[in-house]
């Protein structure tokens, strides 16, 4: 794992001009990690560039910061591990870690989270021709959800199991984003869905191709659904967010989170997340999703298990109040 390391060279001489006329390195808390590693995603990533700009914050509060490349559920048993200091995945990945489920095997448990950052909602988006208007008339029909251990593929299996499905009652299928998307533009399937950011870029521009709409989830599901994952939360894609979506549709969402081993002092998860607190507004210039992320949102997170660092802090700014 590499650090990134500022190496000074200097004779005696220098070096004591140096001491004398130095700007003075930004003052850090005993509390404070000695370093973070930030596990993040895929080189080029919005993820791994979030993870950069997070370990330049952190920096400049005067602990040495970088990003590591990672995925949503590796993340999360790295921290817990002990392999770094902070992950970046989304919500039910946590209920899925400390359930053992694939591809963890067994349960995770030494994970917290430290803050939550941007919503992301389910899209069922299906072929408006064949006249879907609930999860379960998918059975039978052809259906392209993502790859195996994607937070998107793992919350609609959840979906479908509530409805009294699995993905065999599907002519189902996996694939990237972009292969989801030529799937529906090409009829070759019904369906596609995933967890995305809102309002999706690519659902606007899909909507305008084809003529899709979106299937909403009922307050039954997402009832049955938040019992077996608490970790889901609710919200609605607006009317009028996409061509043809004349109607509110209800659905789950999935909440970007900072988690950090369940075991880091308390202390060290306190300066983590006051020090993001206080500097949110560059935390918030970090990425376009983020712009009107408050400190209450970073501190309300689908299911809790907050760090009690984390907790702690937040109560003492009024941003939690459970």
């Amino acid at each position: 794992m590499l650090l990134k390391q500022i190496k000074v060279v200097a004779s005696a001489t220098g070096l004591a001009l140096a001491t004398l006329s130095a700007t003075p390195e930004p003052a850090v808390a005993q509390e404070a990690p000695d370093q973070i590693t930030i596990f993040t995603s895929v080189s080029g990533s919005s993820w791994y560039g979030i993870g950069a700009g997070m370990a330049e914050i952190f920096a400049e509060a005067g602990v040495p910061s970088n990003p590591e490349l990672g995925a949503g559920l590796s993340n999360v048993a790295n921290v817990a591990s002990g392999q770094g200091e902070l992950g970046f995945t989304m919500s039910p990945a946590i209920t899925v870690a400390l359930r053992g489920d694939e591809p963890f095997g067994t349960p995770v448990e030494n994970v917290a989270v430290i803050a939550g950052l941007s919503l992301s909602l389910m899209h069922i988006i299906v072929d408006a021709e064949e006249g879907f208007g609930a999860v379960s008339d998918l059975a039978g029909h052809p259906f392209i959800t993502q790859r195996p251990g994607s937070i998107t593929a793992v919350v609609f299996e959840e979906l479908l199991s509530v409805n009294g499905m699995s993905p065999e009652d599907l002519d189902i299928s996996t694939g990237s984003l972009t292969e989801q998307r030529d799937g529906l533009r090409d009829r070759r399937s019904d369906g596609m869905v995933s967890i995305a950011s809102y309002p999706s870029s690519w659902g606007a521009e899909l909507a305008t191709t084809v003529p899709v709409s979106f299937l909403p989830i009922s307050d039954q599901e997402y009832e049955a659904l938040s019992a077996q994952m608490p970790t889901v939360g609710r919200s609605v894609i607006v009317a009028g967010t996409y061509k043809g979506q004349d109607e509110d549709v209800p659905t789950v969402t999935a909440k970007m989170i900072v988690v950090g081993a369940a075991d880091m002092p308390e202390e060290e998860a306190y300066w983590i997340a006051r020090t993001l607190a206080e500097n949110i507004e560059s935390v918030r210039a970090l990425h376009a999703s983020y712009a009107t992320l408050t400190v209450e949102d970073m501190a309300n997170v689908p299911g809790g298990g907050l760090h009690p660092g984390a907790a702690r802090y937040y109560r003492e700014v009024g941003a939690l109040t459970e």
